[in-house]
């Protein structure tokens, strides 16, 4: 027993290495910081300039902690902001990764299967992509995890200190994203599968009693502090997910839309059908494609050649775990009518963690039978997995090194319209003498409104796109200064406004 565990804590070891080192690559090899990252640093600044009320202007956003916890590691460690952002989005990972690990150990036989399943988490495309974004995500991702493991821990032996944990670490993942509430809400009720009716509702008790004295709290602070319900306003959105009146009237009127526009009368009444059948089959291309064409392969080829005969623990959980993954996913689908593929990563996880005892028993076998085609193949689709996450053959570096130069060479109390929010955050961030504004339009990129009231213009013409924006261009009385492209022909351009005769 002492062997296997040392085992485990060696392959725990060297992931969180692994996973650390890929991160600092990954950000290495980055040129600039996502969008969503820049709102998240610009809210730290603020927080760590001015508290809660600095926070205020952002309220449209409603939910800062992952801000907050960036600025107190730049307080603590005096680090600039953008690099405390970089530095807990690594610690992150590597907490994720960790996690990951564990639940493997806990669904797998023995170490070795363990370790392939740490490599292939690391290696996996989906996965590392978001690596080099400043995102609140992957601490929910991670908190979800290690409250996954936590919960298999209980299993194997309740206790009310285990359910205690579970719910600190629920609250952590809720904390990063709202999401969290349905697991919260809906894992405990697994109990119900595993013991009888009164049995599990006394444990289910003890996975929500720290659940109502939070909420309890909450409401006391919210009293006495009544900006943190605005700040933290994203709270109330949950009743947009959870209210069937909203949805259905939402999915009224976009069958209706359907109906009237695309069908003939005789196809009408299969609006619903089509709407419904066709975002389901969305999410579901979304899932399919998250796992990585590389991935599925080594799948359908364990499947192919290896018989499985061993009960994998902890399967149907996992299995109850991804179901109550894919109801957030429809809540959001039917509701927004759109899902993003980082929206899907801790379902598809779930669904990585499914395959992987048929996976790594396949590659335990081939290993020890030395099978050097398969090994071969196996460490290619692995190799260029991690080389394609972590690389990034379309520079974008361009873009900051014009919003640098403008900041440093634009006169002083000049004034500056961009159209883009990257370029407005690395001018700030050089300390100009000028001022900048980014243009409020919506179609910032199709067109520019107001431009007459400043000295500058910076806009960002990426190729193949703004070809409305590209043919204002030629109409207005604009003069370029300076300008920098990358290969593919996308380009970044300061422009002098000239005076109306």
């Amino acid at each position: 027993m002492i062997t296997i565990q040392s085992s485990i804590a060696k392959i725990r070891l060297s992931t969180a290495l692994a996973s650390l080192l890929i991160s600092i690559i990954a950000f290495y090899g980055n040129d600039l910081l996502n969008r969503d990252g820049i709102l998240y640093v610009d809210m730290a600044s603020a927080y760590a300039q001015g508290g809660f009320e600095a926070l205020l202007q952002y309220s449209d956003f409603g939910w800062p902690f992952f801000s907050i916890v960036i600025a107190y590691i730049h307080q603590i460690t005096h680090l600039p902001v953008e690099l405390s952002a970089i530095v807990l989005n690594v610690f992150l990972f590597v907490v994720l990764t960790d996690a990951l690990v564990l639940v493997s150990n806990k669904i797998l036989p023995n170490s070795r299967q363990v370790a392939f399943a740490a490599l292939l988490f690391l290696c996996f495309l989906t996965l590392n992509h978001y690596r080099v974004f400043i995102g609140r995500d992957v601490g929910y991702w991670a908190f979800c995890m290690l409250a996954l493991y936590q919960f298999i821990l209980y299993l194997e032996k309740p206790s009310i200190k285990k359910a205690l944990l579970w719910q600190v670490l629920m609250v952590l993942a809720i904390l990063f994203r709202i999401d969290g509430v349905v697991i919260l809400l809906g894992l405990p009720l697994y109990l119900f599968t595993t013991q009888s009716p009164t049995i599990a509702l006394k444990q289910i008790i003890q996975f929500f009693y720290l659940l109502i004295a939070g909420a309890l709290l909450a409401m006391l602070i919210a009293i006495d502090q009544s900006s943190l319900a605005t700040i933290f306003s994203k709270i109330g959105s949950v009743t947009k997910y959870i209210n069937p009146d909203n949805v259905l009237t939402h999915f009224k009127l976009n069958t209706d839309l359907i109906e009237t526009h695309i069908l003939n009368k005789w196809s009408a009444r299969y609006s619903a059908l089509i709407l419904s059948s066709g975002l389901i089959t969305m999410l579901a291309y979304k899932l399919i494609n998250a796992l990585t064409l590389g991935y599925l392969g080594i799948y359908i080829y364990s499947l192919w050649k290896h018989t499985f005969h061993r009960v994998t623990p902890y399967r149907k959980l996992i299995a109850y775990f991804l179901a109550l993954n894919i109801i957030i996913l429809l809540g959001f689908i039917f509701t927004e009518y759109f899902v993003s593929k980082r929206y899907t990563v801790l379902a598809v996880m779930c669904l990585l963690l499914l395959m992987l005892p048929r996976i790594c028993d396949t590659l335990e076998k081939v290993w020890l039978a030395k099978y050097k085609p398969i090994i071969v193949a196996v460490g290619l689709i692995l190799f260029v997995s991690l080389v394609d996450s972590v690389t990034h053959s379309n520079s974008k570096l361009y873009i900051k090194d014009v919003a640098i130069w403008a900041s440093n060479n634009l006169p002083e109390t000049s004034t500056v319209l961009t159209n883009n929010k990257i370029i407005k955050y690395y001018f700030n961030n050089h300390q100009p003498v000028a001022k900048i504004s980014l243009t409020p339009s919506v179609n910032a990129y199709q067109n520019i409104d107001g431009y007459q009231n400043y000295d500058y213009l910076i806009i960002l013409l990426e190729k193949n796109k703004s070809k409305q924006l590209r043919q204002q261009l030629t109409t207005m009385k604009i003069k370029p200064v300076f300008k920098l492209e990358n290969e593919r022909g996308s380009n970044a351009t300061v422009y002098q406004i000239q005076p109306s005769k």
